[in-house]
C-alpha cells in the first residue's frame, strides 16, 4: 500500500514541469546570471595590507603576535597602531583605517564602518581568538599544565598554512545564499502536497479524503515522495554549480549533501505547515506568501549585496538569523568552507535540524486534527 502510494505519486512529480523549472532550472539560470555579474568580483576583492587600531589600557602583544600570523605573499596582512579612543573613532570616520578592536577588561569589541573582505578577516579572527581564549580559560581552571595547553596551540599552527592556501572568494558568498534560496524553495513541494489531500482545495483531496486509506500513510508517502525527487534535483543544481559554475564548497562532502537533506525536509515540512495551517487560502496565495517569505529571508541572508546587513543582524540579533531558515542553510555552507573548525557547523545544523522537527511534529498535529461537516 505504502509503497504504491509513493511510486505513484513519484510519477505525479516527475510531470509536474512547471514545479520542476522554478525550483531547479530558474535557480541554475540564476546562478548563472552571478557568472557574469561577479566574474571580476574576486580580483576586485583581493585582500592588501591594512591599517587598524587598537585601544586599550593593557598588554595586547599576545593579541598582536596572533594577529600578526594573518600574512599575504607580500608580508604581513595587517599594520597596527595604539591609538586613543577619540583617535581611533576619527582615523575610520576618514578611512585612514579600516577598523579597531577596543579592549575593555575581558572584552574585545571590533568597530567597522563598512563590511569588505578585509573586515571580514577581522571578525572572523577575533571570533577564533575568543574562542581560543575561552578554552584556555577552561583548561586552566581544571587543573591543565600551561606548557601542555601551549604545545596544543603550537600544533594548530597548520590552521594558518591551510587558511592561506585556501583563497577567500566573495562569489561563493553569494552562491552559497542562492542555494540556501533554492533548497528553501522546496516549500512548494510541500506545499502541494497539502493541496492535493485537501478535501476543501482539489478534487483529488475529496478522493483522498473519501478513501478508506490512512490519511498519515498517504501524508508521509507524498513527503517521501517529495522529499527524494528535491534532493535529487538540490544535488544536480550543487553539481552545475560545482562543475560548470567552478564554486568551491571545500572538501566536507558527506556534511555537505547532509545539510542539503536536512534543508530539503525543512522547505518540504515548513511547506506543507503553511499548507495545513492556512487550510482556508487559495493555493495561489499561499504560493505568493511563501514566495515573499523566501525573498524576505534571502535579502537578510545577504544574497542580494546584502552582506552589511546579514553582519549587522549576526553582531546585533544573533537570534534572528538563528530563525531565518535560508541563512542556516547559506551560513552551513559558508562554515563548512570556510571555518578549520566544524562545531559552529554542528551548532547551526541543529538548529537547522530542530525547526524541521517541530514543523513536522506541527504538521502531524494538524492532520489529525482536519475535518469536513460535508464533501
Amino acid at each position: 500500500m505504502f509503497w504504491h502510494l509513493f511510486y505513484y505519486r513519484l510519477k505525479i512529480l516527475i510531470t509536474n514541469l512547471p514545479l520542476i523549472f522554478w525550483t531547479m532550472v530558474f535557480p541554475i539560470l540564476l546562478g548563472l546570471l552571478f557568472m557574469a555579474a561577479f566574474s571580476n568580483l574576486d580580483q576586485a576583492n583581493l585582500l592588501n595590507q591594512s591599517a587598524i587600531g587598537i585601544v586599550s589600557e593593557e598588554d595586547t602583544s599576545e593579541f598582536e603576535t596572533m594577529l600578526s600570523s594573518l600574512q599575504t605573499d607580500e608580508g604581513e596582512l595587517f599594520t597596527v597602531s595604539h591609538l586613543s579612543k577619540q583617535e581611533a573613532t576619527t582615523q575610520l570616520t576618514n578611512d585612514k583605517i579600516i577598523g579597531y578592536y577596543e579592549f575593555d577588561k575581558a572584552d574585545i569589541q571590533l568597530f567597522i564602518n563598512q563590511n569588505h573582505i578585509e573586515q571580514t578577516v577581522l571578525s572572523e579572527f577575533l571570533s577564533q581568538y575568543l574562542q581560543i581564549q575561552d578554552k584556555v580559560t577552561v583548561l586552566l581552571n581544571a587543573g591543565v599544565n600551561p606548557e601542555e595547553i601551549y604545545s596544543q596551540l603550537v600544533a594548530n599552527e597548520d590552521f594558518i598554512t591551510e587558511a592561506k592556501e585556501r583563497s577567500f572568494s566573495q562569489s561563493n558568498f553569494y552562491f552559497f545564499a542562492l542555494l540556501g534560496m533554492t533548497i528553501l524553495n522546496g516549500f512548494i513541494w510541500g506545499l502541494g502536497n497539502t493541496n492535493d489531500q485537501q478535501a476543501n482545495q482539489s478534487a483529488n483531496g475529496i478522493r483522498i479524503c473519501l478513501s478508506p486509506r490512512n490519511k498519515f500513510v498517504v501524508s508521509f508517502a507524498n513527503l517521501l515522495a517529495s522529499f527524494v525527487l528535491f534532493y535529487l534535483q538540490s544535488l544536480v543544481v550543487l553539481g552545475v554549480f560545482h562543475f560548470i559554475y567552478r564554486v568551491d564548497f571545500g572538501s566536507n562532502w558527506g556534511w555537505i549533501f547532509l545539510l542539503i537533506a536536512i534543508g530539503s525536509l525543512n522547505a518540504l515540512s515548513f511547506g506543507t505547515l503553511m499548507g495545513n495551517f492556512s487550510s482556508k487560502i487559495s493555493f495561489d496565495q499561499k504560493i505568493t506568501i511563501g514566495t515573499t517569505l523566501t525573498m524576505a529571508m534571502s535579502f537578510l541572508a545577504g544574497m542580494m549585496g546584502t552582506e552589511s546587513i546579514k553582519y549587522w543582524i549576526s553582531q546585533n540579533l544573533p537570534l534572528l538569523g538563528k530563525i531565518n531558515l535560508v541563512n542556516l542553510i547559506s551560513e552551513g555552507f559558508y562554515q563548512l568552507y570556510y571555518y578549520q573548525s566544524l562545531q559552529p557547523f554542528y551548532h547551526n545544523l541543529l538548529w537547522l535540524a530542530g525547526f524541521t522537527i517541530v514543523f513536522f511534529l506541527s504538521n502531524v498535529y494538524f492532520e489529525r486534527r482536519v475535518s469536513y461537516d460535508h464533501l
